[in-house]
């Protein structure tokens, strides 16, 4: 786990948010899943942390970006 992200699973209810611990999309990127009536767990979408939050009582850790600067030099 070199970029530090957490393993973090909270469930509430029917419904449970699964921490995506890669970087692809930022640091605050969440799988949510959705318990079927078998009771097994569905992926459903996969989200950043401010639209998932919305489906959750439970305050759900955010990670702080790291702004990167480019800059470009003329050839």
């Amino acid at each position: 786990m070199a970029n530090n992200i957490k393993d973090c699973e909270i469930t509430e209810g029917n419904l449970k948010a699964v921490k995506d611990t890669g970087t692809f999309g930022g640091p605050n990127m969440w799988n949510l899943h959705v318990k079927n009536t078998n009771g097994w767990w569905e992926s459903v979408q996969w989200m950043g942390v401010y639209s998932i939050q919305k489906f959750f009582k439970t305050k759900l850790p955010e990670y702080q970006e790291q702004k990167q600067t480019t800059r470009y030099k003329l050839a």
